[in-house]
């Protein structure tokens, strides 16, 4: 699936798990694929986060990711 991550383009959005907690949800999502520059200049902890998919939009702040030469895992958590 296609989206856009602050503004960055991303061609394959793997998957993407939601976790709702106490007053609090997280969303995990996976992008599939090597480096890509224009994500990892977005990626900086505890800053505003907005992921656009096709069918929803999800506004909070990155928590966590990880990186590695498939793709990058990003977690965002946002109050419910």
């Amino acid at each position: 699936m296609y989206g856009i991550f602050n503004g960055a383009p991303l061609r394959d959005v793997g998957s993407l798990r939601t976790i709702s907690l106490e007053g609090l949800t997280r969303h995990t999502f996976t992008v599939i694929g090597g480096p890509f520059p224009p994500l990892e200049q977005q990626l900086r902890l505890d800053e505003p986060a907005l992921l656009i998919l096709s069918s929803r939009q999800i506004e909070g702040r990155v928590i966590q990711y990880s990186a590695d030469l498939t793709g990058y895992e990003i977690t965002i958590e946002s109050r419910d």
